[in-house]
Parts: structure tokens; C-alpha cells; sequence
């Protein structure tokens, strides 16, 4: 369903044209002329505007001029029943998506509305890939895998509990609240979330609440008229606005100051947000979905957070686990970032040593997935061309974890000592480094210091078994 603004001075065409995309499914507003629908335009989000050419006073191509800079999302199809080439070119080249003349029939304008709203969904998708692809801390997996939960890169437990509750969360229109520390992956989760669910095909907003001064936060979310404030040259769009039939991703939330609490809240409960020097409420369709790495409810207690504000971000709390409890994933995550920022930088990097491997596995990761992306493409940079990354080429701290203590070895290999044989250590070992190359043999091999014969004839062994007679290539 999309909303539609038709503009039309001949009450019987206005009319049909109501009936006909009504019965469509889409949600359809009614303007006599332009200038109705010039006001229309300044409180009523559309998805496209079908205005007549010919009007008296403020003409289609006034709407559509206005619709540029009140609905830039939006797009504008012109009709005329005095239609000819000039007045087509002169329509696209300013901006309009399309042009009919009258008499328009149902079909020809339903397949012209379809169109349109379908190149609306191309565009938003391809924004959204450009973005990811530009976002250090999303996680690109296969081709084709950087939607949904293709996102979330790990085998944990802890990742698939959370993966589970996303997917299940998804399909509602309940409010989301991510908590964890920094570096998690909270927005990669939030835009998980938003991939997954009906609002798929609408716009993901986000904004870090913190990283805006509190005189430019309303502002950003809610929007400002020309003249609001100093400096405010022309209206502005807030983000609010820009999520209509999407999701908003409110990161840091615990960060927003006590006035603006105020006003989301107003937001939330009344679905519409009021302009900076605006005259009139806007109205919005969002899901909205939150972070923080604060203990809001400690807030709350403190009195520095609304109660009656967390109530309405917290309908679902997901806690994003940090690196250190997703055991196994730091191999997954390093695999993925290697081949991400080789390519990045136009680096050719033959897989990683062995000690490399147990140095990334060691370190405990106080800053998380993105201190382990900063940390490999580090190493990538440094890395000599050909060869595989070194354990030399890893940050200092990570060199310094001394990976040769038992506490480090657990940690790596995932074994309780005095719990598991030397067999059962060895069959850990290679499962690792099968996670570590994508279940990659000959690269497996290579980093094991096996021949791939033996690699093959380990692999058969049962866990925990006794393991195969070995050659002379042994570890």
C-alpha cells in the first residue's frame, strides 16, 4: 500500500481516480487545486503525488517543484489532456518521474503507479547497500548474504539465541530496545531487524543521538522550518519524517537530554512530530527501535531518564552479546574481515598463520567486533602482498596477550584442561581452523601443516576418538 496525493480541479476525474486506487489497496488524499494541495504537502507524508498540469493559479508544475522540496522521497506524475513532447521533456527534466494524458485509463494507471513505487524500492535498497558497504562496522558475508540475519556473522550459542529472537521479534510492530556494550553490532542488529520485517521495502533512518549537540538534535528528528533558527537557510526534513513507512534507529538513546525526552515521547504516543517553527503536527508511520550502552534503568532511578520513555522503547529488550561470551566467532569474524578489507585496499593476502590465528582467538576484545575489524584491516595494511597475514602484523596489544597461556588456549580451542584428551584438543584444533577458513580443506591444510590425505582421515575420526595413525606430518 502506498499513500497517494492526487491533485485535480475536475471534481468527476479527482473522484475516479480516488475509486480507482482505493480499490487498489492504497491510501489516497484528495486536492481541488494547488494550492490545497501545496498544504497538503506541508503536513501529509505521500509516497506519490498525480497532479493535473493545467490548473489555474499554482499549476502541476508548481506541485511539482513544491513536492522536490517539502517530499523529496516522494515522486510527482503529471497528467494533461493537452499532452505533447515538449511539455513531457520539460516535466522529466524537471523531475518528474512520469507522464500521462487524459483520459487516463485504470490499467495504464496502475501500471504507471506500480512502476514508480518500484523504483522507489530499487533506490532504497541500493542506498542501503552503498551504505553498508561504507558502514566499517557492517559485516559483508557471500554474495547476495548481506540482508536479514545473513548479517550477523557467528556460530555461538549466544549469537543464535540472539538470531532467533530477532526473527521472532520481527513480524510485530512492538518497540525495540538493544542493549550491550560498544562495538557489539547494535545497529547491524536494528538494520536485521528492519530487513526482516513488513517494513522491509520502506527506509532504515538512523541517528547516534549522541553525536549531536541538543540544539541540533530536535531539529534532526523532528525538522525545522526556514527562518526556525539561525542558520536554517531552508526547511529541513527530520528524520522522523524520512523513516515514514519504515524504521527509525534511535542509537545511544540513553544520551538524549531530558527535554527532548519530552517531545519523542509526544512522537511516540501520538504518531505524528511538529517542525521547528512549524504551525501544524506532521503525521508518521515509524517503527522505532533503540540502543544504548548505558543501564537505563539505572537512569530512570537516577531520575536523569523518563520512566514513562523507557516503557515505550523497552516493549522488547535484546541484549547483543559482546565478543568475549560468542565463543568461536572471532575465526568466523576475522575470516570475513579479512577478504572484506583485502578487497578494500586492493591487498591479496594468503590466509592467516597459525599463530596469527591463535594470537586473534586469544585476546579477550574489550572494543568488540569493531576494535576486531580495526585490528585486522591493521594487519592487512601491513601485511606483505602475497603472503599470509602475520602474527607481527596484529596490533600490539593483541601480540602482548601471550597466547601461549593455558587460560588463552581455552579460550582458542574451546577446551576445559584436565576435561579432554590430547586426541579430543587435536580434533578441537582442526574444527577451528575449518570454522576459521569457511570449511576451506586445502587452506586447512596448510594452516594445520598437514598434508590434506591426513586432514581428510582426521576428519573422519569420530569426535573424541582415539586419533588416526599419523605419517610423518604430524603437528
Amino acid at each position: 500500500m502506498a499513500r497517494l496525493l492526487v491533485v485535480d480541479d475536475e471534481p468527476a476525474h479527482r473522484d475516479s481516480l480516488r475509486r480507482i486506487f482505493e480499490r487498489a489497496g492504497h491510501e489516497v488524499t484528495l486536492a481541488r487545486d494547488g494550492d490545497e494541495a501545496l498544504a497538503l504537502l506541508e503536513r501529509v507524508p505521500v509516497d506519490v503525488v498525480l497532479t493535473d498540469l493545467v490548473m489555474p493559479r499554482t499549476d502541476g508544475m508548481a506541485v511539482l517543484q513544491a513536492t522536490k522540496q517539502l517530499r523529496p522521497q516522494a515522486d510527482v506524475v503529471l497528467m494533461t489532456a493537452y499532452g505533447n513532447v515538449e511539455n513531457a521533456v520539460a516535466a522529466m527534466r524537471r523531475g518528474a518521474a512520469d507522464f500521462l494524458t487524459k483520459p487516463t485509463r485504470r490499467g495504464e494507471l496502475l501500471t504507471c503507479v506500480d512502476r514508480v513505487l518500484e523504483r522507489q524500492r530499487l533506490v532504497s535498497e541500493n542506498r542501503a547497500l552503498r551504505a553498508e558497504l561504507a558502514d566499517l562496522g557492517a559485516v559483508e558475508v557471500g554474495p547476495g548474504e548481506v540482508r536479514g540475519l545473513a548479517r550477523l556473522v557467528g556460530a555461538s550459542p549466544a549469537l543464535q539465541v540472539l538470531k532467533g529472537t530477532l526473527a521472532q521479534v520481527a513480524s510485530t510492530t512492538a518497540a525495540v530496545l538493544f542493549t550491550g556494550e560498544s562495538g557489539t553490532g547494535k545497529e547491524l542488529c536494528a538494520r536485521a531487524l528492519h530487513e526482516l520485517s513488513p517494513r522491509a521495502a520502506g527506509p532504515f533512518v538512523a541517528v547516534h543521538c549522541a553525536a549531536l549537540p541538543d540544539t541540533l538534535l530536535e531539529a534532526e528528528l523532528f525538522g525545522a522550518e526556514k527562518g526556525a533558527f539561525t542558520g536554517a537557510d531552508e526547511r529541513r526534513i527530520g528524520r522522523f519524517e524520512r523513516a515514514h513507512g519504515g524504521t527509525l534507529f534511535l542509537d545511544e538513546v540513553g544520551d538524549i537530554p531530558p527535554p527532548m525526552q519530552v517531545k519523542l515521547l509526544r512522537a511516540l504516543q501520538e504518531g505524528e512530530v511538529e517542525r521547528l517553527g512549524g504551525q501544524a503536527p506532521v503525521k508518521v508511520d515509524v517503527r522505532v527501535v533503540a540502543a544504548t550502552h548505558v543501564d537505563l534503568q539505572e537512569r530512570v532511578r537516577q531520575g536523569r531518564f523518563r520512566e514513562d520513555l523507557y516503557y515505550r522503547l523497552d516493549v522488547v529488550s535484546l541484549r547483543v552479546p559482546p565478543l568475549r561470551e560468542r565463543e568461536g566467532d572471532v575465526a568466523l569474524l576475522a575470516s570475513t574481515f579479512l577478504t572484506r578489507h583485502a578487497a578494500r585496499h586492493g591487498r591479496r593476502i594468503e590466509g592467516v598463520e597459525p599463530r596469527a590465528l591463535w594470537a586473534l582467538s586469544s585476546w579477550s576484545w574489550p572494543g568488540n567486533v569493531r576494535e576486531l575489524s580495526h585490528a585486522i584491516e591493521r594487519a592487512v595494511v601491513l601485511c606483505p602482498e602475497g603472503s599470509a597475514l602475520r602474527f607481527d602484523d596484529l596490533p600490539p596489544v593483541v601480540r602482548d596477550a601471550s597466547p601461549g597461556d593455558v587460560a588463552a588456549a581455552e579460550r582458542a580451542l574451546h577446551f576445559r584442561v584436565g576435561q579432554m584428551t590430547l586426541p579430543q584438543m587435536e580434533r578441537a584444533a582442526i574444527d577451528a581452523t575449518m570454522a576459521f577458513v569457511g570449511g576451506d580443506k586445502v587452506q586447512a591444510a596448510k594452516l594445520l601443516g598437514l598434508s590434506l590425505r591426513t586432514l581428510y582421515r582426521r576428519l573422519d575420526d569420530k569426535p573424541g576418538g582415539a586419533a588416526a595413525d599419523g605419517g610423518d606430518d604430524e603437528p
